[in-house]
């Protein structure tokens, strides 16, 4: 070996000493790290995270080393490093955290999107002794939040690696380069990971950045779009609104500009101008899944229900193949209590997302046989006892050798519960054996258990147990932790009475709306009624679009009981003369009934005031918030006077000037629906007012406009 390199270092010495420099590429070839004893520390967020990396990914960087005569390029797997580095800090840093080579269809709340990728590489070579290899690296991230708009200005990330080999026939070897290259990419990250949390955690920072790059470059769109996207989450609308005008005006046809502007008078509650601008953002970009589903949300909210169908259909019928928004308009008809449309829906998207094989993804490279790349659990080939880089040599007695990855895919799928006979060969083994396996039922995508949730669902609505408790045992075997199917379950224990079922699988959801309305029934039924009202406080206002008019019909049904007690004991307390205690118990009974019971109570309430005009007095706490409104309207901050007179009712729920005055805010604020049902509540506390009548005519002059809109 030593005499090896000494005739080398005699062969490159004599070709140094020509004119010619040597150039030559070293391709250094992708590798498994080895992680860090220690993992580092990283502070939590309270989001779930999409990380975009290209694992493919290569830098090059060439040296042009004059003294030696040689000219050396290096091809980083910079990729593959990143995609093994990025999760010792991401894991830790949010929620969830899923790593992805393009932007998944569709991905859940409360998720932001990064993109993470190497931004540029240098190395530095020393040939003299001791032989040394410097190498800088630096990585870049930006990050979007739910609306692919960014939150960001690019974050960068710098870090260096070295090596250094004493001893005169040393040399530098592949496995030198990339564990250098890893030390400084390791440590570009490294040095980025504050800046990305302080990023999500500081938007005014942002801002600051943004404007920095504006007077550098006034004409650039991406830090506009980053001053208007956190200045509509920081509520400054004004700031928000100027920048994406200036993005309108910089680029008229990207989409982006138009979603700002849509969201910037939603927050206004300029309703009309931001339907125009959302559909002017989807004729950009018509086969945008965001968009349609925005414009899906922006017409239910108003109660649009048809138009929100008519946005859905229209887009599927020029997206046919599309598996995932059919979800949408199903739950749709499923929320208007239209179960055969729901289910006819369901049921097609569902099986177009299902099939039967083996359970196995496989690769294939020409010339080759195909390799097993993944094996699902509890599946025929797992059950078989074939493992990962096994080779299929054989189906049904074809050789797959020449055959392509979609026909042996295919040969692969077949009739659920027919066989298919295989030939396998191990890694390193020249003899291959022989299999059968009996297809059985899989699904594409785990999409398809929220298909399978809302079947069980409807079924359960239509009271037929058994074809929901079907589903929901299909979807078990496949999706056991979804929390459609878990809901799904918790009901069909509900229908069948055994509430401690249901209560145990409510526990399992952990603390979202679905969970509570299992928790309000469960203990209603069983008898616990302060828990079951405790929970259903908490959903009373929910938008939640599984909890339908049915299902609040269902809680406020359960509790009736309840609600029974607590009118009797007020009705006692009304005829005794002891009116506040009266009041008292209403307001219990307010919050626990529909509106058609909340207005028998303000009717109710309202003779008591008529007679005890004092019990209405906005008092103590209450007209602290009430006041803290007035100077809020006054300098026109309508929101936060909105809050305020909020916090005033919920003290002192049967006051008529404080629901007059909420009317006359969301009149300000166009949003003549709240405006309506407040003005309403007004009228039914006082309904004796004087100028009855002109408010009445108001009311009708805010249905018509509201009539008017969208």
């Amino acid at each position: 070996m030593k005499t090896l390199k000494i005739l080398l270092t005699l062969y490159l010495f004599t070709l140094l000493i020509s004119c010619e420099p040597i150039r030559y590429t070293t391709k250094l070839e992708p590798f498994n790290i080895e992680p860090p004893k220690e993992s580092p520390q990283v502070k939590k967020l309270n989001y779930n995270a999409i990380i975009l990396i290209d694992e493919e990914q290569i830098l090059r960087n060439t040296e042009h080393d004059y003294d030696f005569g040689i000219i050396h390029t290096i091809e980083f797997p910079v990729g593959n490093i990143l995609k093994q580095i990025l999760p010792l800090y991401f894991n830790q840093m949010f929620l969830e955290t899923r790593y992805e080579k393009n932007l998944p269809l569709l991905f859940p709340p409360k998720t932001l999107i990064i993109t993470a990728e190497g931004d540029n590489i240098y190395f530095k070579e020393k040939r003299s002794y001791p032989i040394a290899f410097n190498l800088e690296a630096r990585t870049k991230f930006f990050i979007y939040d739910n609306d692919l708009l960014p939150i960001s200005t690019p974050l960068l990330g710098n870090g260096s690696g070295r090596i250094e080999k004493p001893g005169l026939f040393s040399y530098l070897s592949e496995k030198d380069y990339s564990n250098t290259a890893y030390q400084a990419l390791l440590k570009s990250v490294n040095d980025a990971i504050e800046k990305i949390h302080k990023a999500i955690q500081n938007p005014n920072a942002q801002i600051s950045e943004a404007k920095k790059i504006i007077n550098n470059d006034p004409t650039s769109v991406f830090a506009y779009k980053v001053i208007a996207n956190l200045s509509l989450k920081i509520n400054d609308i004004p700031e928000a609104l100027a920048a994406s005008q200036m993005i309108e005006k910089l680029s008229p046809n990207d989409k982006d500009a138009y979603v700002l502007l849509h969201k910037c008078y939603l927050a206004s509650k300029r309703y009309k101008e931001a339907l125009i601008h959302l559909e002017k953002a989807i004729s950009l970009a018509p086969q945008n899944r965001n968009l349609i589903l925005k414009l899906n949300e922006f017409y239910i909210e108003r109660g649009k229900y048809n138009k929100a169908i008519e946005s859905l259909e229209r887009y599927l019928e020029k997206n046919p193949d599309d598996n995932y928004m059919p979800f949408y308009l199903a739950k749709l008809y499923y929320k208007m209590g239209k179960y055969n449309e729901a289910r006819r829906i369901a049921e097609k998207s569902g099986e177009s997302l299902s099939s039967s094989g083996i359970g196995v993804t496989i690769v294939k490279i020409e010339d080759q046989y195909p390799k097993i790349k993944q094996i699902l659990p509890n599946s025929p080939s797992q059950k078989a006892g074939l493992q990962v880089n096994y080779e299929i040599t054989e189906i049904d007695g074809k050789s797959t050798l020449p055959l392509k990855l979609m026909d042996i895919i295919e040969m692969l799928r077949g009739k659920e519960g027919s066989d298919v006979k295989l030939k396998i060969k191990k890694p390193e083994s020249e003899e291959a054996f022989a299999v059968t396996l009996t297809r059985q039922k899989f699904y594409k995508d785990s999409y398809a258990a929220s298909y399978l949730g809302l079947l069980a669902l409807v079924y359960l609505e239509e009271k037929e147990k058994s074809k929901a408790k079907e589903y929901i045992e299909e979807a078990e075997r496949f999706f056991p932790t979804d929390t459609l199917i878990s809901y799904a379950k918790a009901r069909y224990y509900l229908q069948e009475k055994e509430f401690k079922k249901a209560l145990s699988i409510a526990s399992s959801l952990e603390d979202n709306d679905l969970a509570m309305v299992i928790n309000t029934i469960a203990y209603a039924k069983l008898g616990k009624a302060d828990e079951s009202v405790k929970f259903f406080k908490k959903i009373a206002q929910s938008k939640n679009f599984f909890i339908t008019e049915k299902v609040r019909d269902e809680l406020l049904s359960s509790l009736s009981s309840y609600a029974e007690g607590i009118e009797k004991k007020a009705y006692e307390y009304e005829k005794t003369g002891h009116h506040a205690l009266a009041l008292k118990e209403y307001a219990n009974l307010l919050e626990i009934s529909n509106p058609q019971k909340a207005q028998w109570i303000r009717s109710r309430v309202a003779k008591i005031i008529s007679q005890n005009p004092s019990l209405a007095d906005i008092k103590d706490e209450a007209r602290k918030h009430f006041l803290h409104a007035e100077v809020l309207f006054s300098n026109n901050k309508l929101e936060e006077a909105m809050e305020e007179l909020e916090k005033a009712s919920k003290l002192q729920p049967f006051n008529p000037q404080i629901y007059f005055n909420k009317a006359i805010i969301y009149e300000k604020m166009s949003d003549y629906a709240n405006a309506i049902e407040n003005m309403e509540i007004y009228l039914q506390l006082n309904p004796l007012d004087p100028k009855a009548q002109t408010i009445k005519d108001q009311i009708y002059k805010w249905r018509f406009i509201l009539e008017k809109e969208t």
